[in-house]
């Protein structure tokens, strides 16, 4: 979800959206959604693009591979396309009406541009953040000899823990700089302890105490910085023409666990120039990734959507039936009506 402050929510112009599913037959247990919005900027003709991206990668220490093929999957069919209004209906005050689907943020037309973009598009600013699930090992960890090495919490250093050996050790890092995910995104520096797993002990005792005295580990997985936020940073064509421009992060870090998951959320807070970035045929787009994405659209990426989004409803649809109590009572009723039926079918027959 994305959120706007009130006084700026004149300013969004246009929404896109997207979303795309990488888990079992292309369903969205893993995947990525997206919101890419038009912000015009006040007393100017400019507008500035902002794509927002959640994204949850494969599982499990040994799945690099795995999630590299989630991220080409995800940069292959997240394709953005124009919301637009749903009903045509006008209300008292002679304003568009809409469905209660729309998005709060919607206020005006979609953009001009109605050519369909993928996860990178050359005037947009990109966020990605989510569970992205890079471990720092391949391998799980094995019981005492490993989880000997976990970090520790030593209140009575500034080094707060002996969690940068393991940080060296990060998947997603080394990935990065091999040019094999996440491709041209940028992450402030490190300074917080892994993300993730937190034992169902360290759930609890983050309920009861305001602040971790212990760092309690799940001991089957490596502990590992599974939840990140990059970010792109501005293109060259527009240092050039805007040196004094710049992407300002502010910080960086981890909020309080919550005693209803193992993840540690994270959060970055940073400054983007209120200045809509040039269409980069003005001034020369060299090999940026916004203009040279690293992976083609995947041309049948609609089609591939609208069929994993069938498979998902049926087995929403099945995971109800099964799963709730409600969804049972449907069946039982269902299967008593059936009997009661046949039961009346086969007395008027004899």
């Amino acid at each position: 979800m994305v959120f706007v402050l009130d006084q700026h929510r004149e300013n969004i112009r246009w929404t896109k959206t997207g979303g795309v599913g990488v888990g079992l037959q292309e369903m969205g247990n893993k995947g990525a959604v997206g919101l890419r919005l038009g912000y015009a900027v006040s007393d100017s003709d400019d507008t500035v693009e902002l794509t927002f991206v959640a994204a949850h990668l494969a599982p499990m220490e040994e799945a690099l591979q795995r999630r590299n093929d989630d991220w080409k999957n995800i940069v292959r069919r997240l394709v953005f396309v124009p919301v637009t209004m749903k009903g045509t209906s006008k209300t008292t005050n002679s304003q568009p009406a809409f469905e209660e689907i729309e998005p709060l943020l919607f206020k005006g037309s979609a953009s001009n541009d109605q050519k369909p973009y993928g996860l990178y598009t050359p005037t947009s600013h990109l966020i990605v953040a989510g569970d992205l699930n890079y471990r720092t090992s391949n391998t799980k960890p094995f019981p005492g000899a490993d989880t000997f090495l976990f970090p520790k919490l030593n209140t009575g250093s500034q080094d707060n823990g002996n969690f940068y050996s393991l940080l060296h050790r990060d998947q997603l890092s080394r990935e990065r700089k091999a040019d094999r995910t996440c491709h041209g995104l940028a992450e402030s520096p490190i300074h917080f302890p892994p993300t993730y797993k937190w034992s169902k002990k360290a759930q609890i005792m983050a309920e009861k105490e305001d602040k971790m005295t212990t760092w309690d580990w799940a001991k089957h997985r490596w502990p590992s910085w599974c939840d990140r936020i990059l970010y792109l940073g501005l293109p060259g064509w527009m240092k050039v023409e805007m040196p004094q421009l710049a992407i300002e992060v502010d910080k960086y870090g981890a909020l309080p666990l919550m005693p209803t998951s193992d993840h540690q959320p994270v959060f970055l807070t940073m400054k983007i120039p209120l200045k809509g970035i040039p269409a980069p045929e003005e001034v020369g787009g060299g090999d940026d990734v916004r203009v040279h994405p690293p992976f083609d659209i995947d041309p049948q990426w609609r089609e591939r959507r609208q069929s994993a989004r069938r498979k998902e409803i049926a087995v929403g649809i099945l995971a109800y039936l099964v799963l709730t109590w409600e969804g049972r009572s449907i069946v039982l009723a269902l299967i008593i009506g059936t009997l009661l039926g046949w039961s009346v079918v086969q007395g008027l027959l004899l």
